[in-house]
């Protein structure tokens, strides 16, 4: 049998523990919309794992959302956003929605369209 490192189905448990170096919560407010952008670093500033060097790499250029961020890694959500904060610690990545985030205006968009589309049918 060959080993297969973090990939072997017997490690699967391990893994996500072993990224977030046992947190289970970020210090960050982040949801699943919540986008993402990286930002320029200086030279030899920023040393983030493998996994926070994915995240980089999908962020880099185009905004993107944590949820989306989660399935392109492959990686449960919660992992991502305790990453996505390491990042957002050492300024590699910064909000790109970040007067989106207010709760209460995205409820009132999501039951104005409710409203548009009802009335339209």
């Amino acid at each position: 049998m060959e080993a297969g490192g973090w990939a072997d189905s017997s490690l699967a448990d391990i893994r996500p523990y072993t990224i977030t170096r046992g947190r289970t919560r970020s210090h960050h407010t982040l949801h699943l919309t919540t986008c993402l952008i990286t930002r320029p670093a200086a030279p030899g500033t920023v040393h983030p794992s493998p996994e926070g060097e994915a995240l980089l790499l999908h962020c880099s250029g185009v905004p993107r959302s944590v949820a989306e961020l989660a399935a392109r890694t492959h990686q449960p959500v919660q992992v991502v956003k305790i990453l996505i904060g390491d990042l957002l610690d050492c300024d590699a990545l910064a909000r790109a929605n970040p007067l989106g985030a207010d709760a209460h205006s995205d409820v009132q968009l999501l039951e104005a369209c409710l409203h548009g589309l009802r009335t339209r049918l």
